[in-house]
């Protein structure tokens, strides 16, 4: 699947993203007429988890902190406690899943985010613009 990020285009992946060597996040981009599937460990700035999703279902979510709204052509996970979109992602045409907004800690702690214009990762990596081809692997989040 191809995944845009802000104005960057990441082609050819596997829909999972891996943070510290380990997968942070998977987009699931089922057959047609079925939605997309997310799993993610969702972390404070300390790195500790405080839920994990999995294929769209809470598996820990104390205080049901996090809201999970999925339609057939979104999906988006908010903080309710902080009012933040977490994650955001919306089916495109040819396998592909736009990511207009995301603001999520890695389990280092390290702030990833997604604006319309760029993609951030702590003070690592700033990507504007790049169009690039996976080979079909995930995508590494820097340390």
């Amino acid at each position: 699947m191809d995944i845009q990020l802000g104005t960057n285009t990441l082609r050819n992946t596997n829909g999972t993203f891996l943070a510290h060597g380990k997968e942070q996040l998977r987009i699931e981009l089922p057959e047609e007429d079925k939605p997309l599937a997310l799993s993610m460990g969702v972390f404070m700035p300390t790195g500790t988890e405080v839920a994990t999703l999995k294929q769209n279902a809470w598996e820990t979510n104390p205080n049901d902190r996090f809201l999970l709204t999925s339609t057939s052509e979104m999906l988006k996970v908010e903080d309710t406690t902080l009012k933040t979109v977490v994650m955001e992602i919306h089916k495109a045409e040819n396998q592909t899943v736009n990511i207009p907004a995301a603001k999520f800690y890695t389990s280092k702690g390290t702030l990833s985010e997604v604006s319309a214009e760029w993609w951030r990762v702590g003070n690592k990596m700033e990507l504007t613009g790049i169009d690039t081809d996976l080979e079909g692997g995930g995508i590494e989040l820097p340390e």
